[in-house]
């Protein structure tokens, strides 16, 4: 009977999405992507930025006064707001004051950042606020590895900036995340993996949590993706077209939290509501082409092989983790692998 019901809201949102209100979304989302600076420090291999002949939208970095006009104009109740996109949020000056404001609203905060960038003091400010987590996404599984994704950064400096970070994290009584990609090359190297992780928590104390997952294909960018094992066939739809605006630098509003060039965006909440520009007539379109299988025909989205990248993810947390046997820690890493 459940499955019945599903089948029934599923076909009659399709209906409604393609026909009865083309492209309208009734649903609000309750979280939002900021993008406090779009340039970054490093050209990873994993990132357009690390693309050096693709052209970029323009780059730089959100201003106090961009940053209030976008706050005043989200009119719908957020609950959480993620303070990255296409760029490292601490080369952004004004983050802290940023992160002040959104906490002062009851508005919680995720940061993602590459951690090499980061001034102990602003660390120290940030995590007065509480209401933040912060992930560090460094592929520490070795040298050789880790300087093959995160060009520009050096696996021993990042080793000591996470020392200085622990350090803070423990004067807080707080804890962080590392992102790890895990490419396919690792499906013979699983004991490896579960050395350099125990490695790691052995030498940060704050850290609560490894998270794997695969390498995305960026659109027109296959090369960023591993695609060994995760690409399906045949055409989805993509779930990305429905997740909710993404707020750019200077204020546009974008579709898609992977539109890199700018050529998604359907507004700005300059001088405009949330809600409007998530309905207007050019956000409608876009879903309307989504829904019914047409993307081909929208800009970024006719090369973008997103809808069939079948994603992998595996999260070993710290106080589990280190209580398992190492065959179990084996299973653990292994379970990645299986798609």
């Amino acid at each position: 009977m459940r499955r019945l019901t599903a089948r029934i809201q599923k076909w009659c949102r399709s209906l409604e999405g393609k026909y009865l209100r083309p492209g309208y979304e009734p649903n609000l989302p309750d979280s939002i992507n900021i993008e406090t600076a779009s340039v970054c420090n490093l050209r990873c291999s994993c990132c357009p930025h690390g693309i050096r002949s693709v052209s970029m939208r323009k780059q730089g970095i959100m201003s106090p006064d961009t940053f209030r006009r976008v706050l005043d104009n989200i009119d719908i109740p957020v609950k959480r707001a993620y303070l990255h996109l296409h760029g490292e949020p601490f080369l952004n000056p004004h983050l802290v004051e940023f992160v002040n404001e959104l906490t002062r609203r009851q508005i919680a905060v995720n940061l993602y950042s590459n951690c090499t960038v980061i001034d102990e003091l602003r660390l120290d400010e940030l995590l007065n606020a509480k209401r933040v987590t912060i992930n560090f996404s460094a592929d520490l599984l070795g040298k050789e590895y880790y300087e093959s994704i995160r060009t520009g950064a050096h696996y021993d400096e990042t080793l000591t900036k996470l020392d200085s970070i622990n350090e803070v994290f423990v004067r807080h009584k707080m804890f962080f995340n590392i992102i790890v990609i895990l490419d396919s090359s690792y499906v013979s190297r699983i004991d490896e993996v579960v050395d350099e992780c125990e490695k790691l928590y052995k030498r940060y104390s704050q850290l609560n949590g490894i998270l794997m997952g695969s390498r995305f294909p960026w659109p027109r960018l296959a090369e960023t993706g591993d695609l060994v094992g995760h690409l399906g066939k045949g055409h989805q739809r993509c779930t990305h077209a429905f997740e909710g605006l993404s707020i750019l630098w200077n204020g546009d509003a974008t579709m898609c939290s992977f539109d890199y060039t700018g050529e998604c965006v359907v507004g700005s909440l300059l001088n405009d509501t949330y809600s409007h520009v998530f309905n207007n007539k050019a956000a409608r379109h876009f879903r309307m082409q989504h829904w019914r299988h047409k993307d081909n025909e929208l800009p970024l989205c006719s090369q973008c092989i997103l809808d069939r990248y079948m994603p992998t993810s595996v999260a070993l947390h710290r106080a589990s983790f280190l209580k398992k046997e190492d065959h179990e820690k084996r299973r653990s890493i292994e379970s990645f692998f299986r798609i």
